[in-house]
């Protein structure tokens, strides 16, 4: 999984707002955006300490470096990712048909 979408997903899944974090690091919610998005590259060590300290990472597993933790599944494929964020827009009622149609198709693969 790359930075951006690590940063993305983690964000989400703490139930945390673009500006939450953007509080927390101390930028712009748009800058906290364009690193979600990859649109920013780099960025600063003091930014990179701050940013995890508020996605409840360390530096090196926000870096990719630390693939280590059993704390956390980073290991998400494209598509996983892809069905994630597809799913945002949902209802709760559509988001458990998705859940049933996947079920559905798992179950067809055992029989």
């Amino acid at each position: 999984m790359s930075i951006a979408s690590l940063i993305r997903v983690r964000r989400k899944s703490l139930g945390l707002t673009l500006l939450d974090v953007a509080k927390k690091v101390g930028v712009s919610e748009a800058t906290v955006q364009r690193w979600e998005t990859g649109s920013i590259k780099n960025m600063g060590q003091d930014k990179v300490i701050k940013l995890a300290d508020a996605l409840l990472l360390t530096p090196a597993e926000l870096m990719g470096y630390d693939e280590s933790s059993s704390s956390l599944d980073l290991q998400l494929s494209e598509v996983q990712f892809a069905l994630m964020s597809e799913a945002e827009g949902l209802s709760d009622e559509d988001k458990k048909d998705v859940l049933d149609y996947i079920r559905f198709k798992k179950s067809q693969k055992k029989g």
